[in-house]
């Protein structure tokens, strides 16, 4: 299609942004608003949450733990995890939770996603993290929890939602089909921490997978919010609901000199993985696909740089907890070390690619590979990325944890 031809060309070009139909040039009119926080010394007083899925009333949590837990030292490490409608797998993430804890991993700052109040208080509470928490399942439209536990102290926190007007939810409910989860609110829960006397802001985000063009609205509201705290060292983490691998529509090179590279382009994945179905995340490239998101992306990228690309060492911790990094995955894959398609050959392509969701096996009782990485960080140049891990060490959820170690550029001594 014409149409189709003229946007990847835009694609790739640094003023195509501006005259793609429907790509905004800037960060648009509808920007997010401050829910209400209430704070807490300690968790006795905190009110229950009482709605169906225990989610809260939509007014921001923000609690000090009395007798928190020291961080180990002075790298920030820090953990995003999507836990799965509340923490589903309750006895799965206890687990986790508990092992981290024994062998000596456990991060300073946690932020979750798809988190209930009771989940993120009692995670906090037991292992000695403060908490801000918001969520809503009362009233007006439902906010998915999400938390952000710090063993650093908590100075700010707020969430701010993400103006979605009726019109552009009901039109996007139409290109749908179905309602889904375009019904609920979206936001991003803000938590100002203090890392050896520095400040570092914290954007914690669950972002909208049903519609791409609602997701890419949603990153340019985050950058407003960053934007507005310019100059302080800040991370944005969460679950994105796009493959933040993929960069571009294409490659300059042809595929078969592009077999040593990450999947980086629309074309690499549609090569490697076809339309991929998998039960958790989008089918075929999805959201990544449309070209509004990646521009939104590539602004955000600008101000805080994605890790994958400048952090000192990336791995994957492997369910018997052994480490692999990606880019030996990616030569025993070129190399044909294992049958194509064969499950390890499937594991494999997670591996390269740092693949952050844990889908369910198909009718074939094969689990497919999606080489997607929804769940991750965006860190501004203060932070030094040393670590970048995704850990398929746990079945706790339908995701994979993923965390990141940064040393703070001004507080190395």
């Amino acid at each position: 299609m014409p149409g189709q031809a003229l946007s990847r060309l835009l694609d790739r070009l640094p003023f195509g942004r501006s005259v793609i139909d429907g790509v905004p040039a800037a960060p648009p009119q509808h920007l997010p608003h401050q829910e209400p926080t209430h704070v807490f010394q300690g968790f006795e007083s905190l009110p229950e949450a009482d709605g169906p899925r225990r989610l809260g009333t939509g007014i921001t949590l923000l609690v000090h733990h009395p007798r928190p837990r020291p961080p180990r030292d002075h790298v920030l490490r820090v953990m995003t995890y999507n836990i799965l409608l509340g923490g589903e797998r309750r006895e799965l993430l206890e687990r986790y939770f508990a092992t981290l804890e024994e062998t000596g991993r456990m991060p300073d700052v946690i932020a979750l996603q798809e988190a209930s109040q009771p989940t993120a208080v009692e995670l906090a509470r037991d292992h000695g993290f403060h908490l801000t928490y918001q969520g809503r399942d009362v009233r007006r439209p439902v906010v998915n929890g999400k938390a952000i536990l710090s063993r650093h102290p908590i100075l700010e926190a707020a969430h701010f939602t993400y103006d979605f007007p009726e019109d552009v939810r009901a039109a996007a409910i139409a290109r749908q089909g179905f309602v889904g989860e375009l019904d609920e609110d979206r936001g991003a829960l803000f938590a100002l921490i203090d890392v050896c006397g520095h400040p570092v802001a914290l954007y914690n985000v669950h972002h909208t997978l049903g519609d791409s063009g609602i997701n890419a609205g949603q990153l340019w509201q985050l950058q407003s919010l960053v934007h507005a705290r310019d100059g302080v060292p800040s991370i944005a983490l969460g679950d994105f609901n796009a493959n933040i691998n993929v960069k571009h529509h294409y490659s300059l090179l042809p595929n078969p000199l592009r077999k040593h590279e990450p999947t980086e382009t629309v074309k690499d994945y549609e090569n490697r993985y076809g339309d991929v179905h998998p039960s958790v995340g989008d089918w075929g490239v999805g959201n990544i696909g449309d070209v509004r998101v990646r521009r939104a992306l590539h602004a955000l990228e600008h101000e805080l740089p994605d890790p994958l690309r400048r952090a000192r060492e990336l791995r994957v911790r492997m369910p018997d907890g052994s480490l692999l990094r990606p880019d030996e995955a990616r030569e025993m894959l070129v190399a044909g070390k294992c049958p194509k398609h064969s499950e390890q050959w499937l594991r494999l392509q997670d591996v390269a690619d740092m693949s952050t969701l844990n889908s369910l096996p198909d009718g074939k009782g094969v689990v497919p590979a999606t080489g997607k990485r929804f769940d991750t960080f965006f860190a501004s140049h203060q932070l030094e990325p040393l670590l970048l891990e995704v850990d398929h060490s746990t079945e706790a959820s339908d995701h994979l944890p993923s965390s990141a170690d940064f040393q703070l550029r001004d507080a190395r001594h």
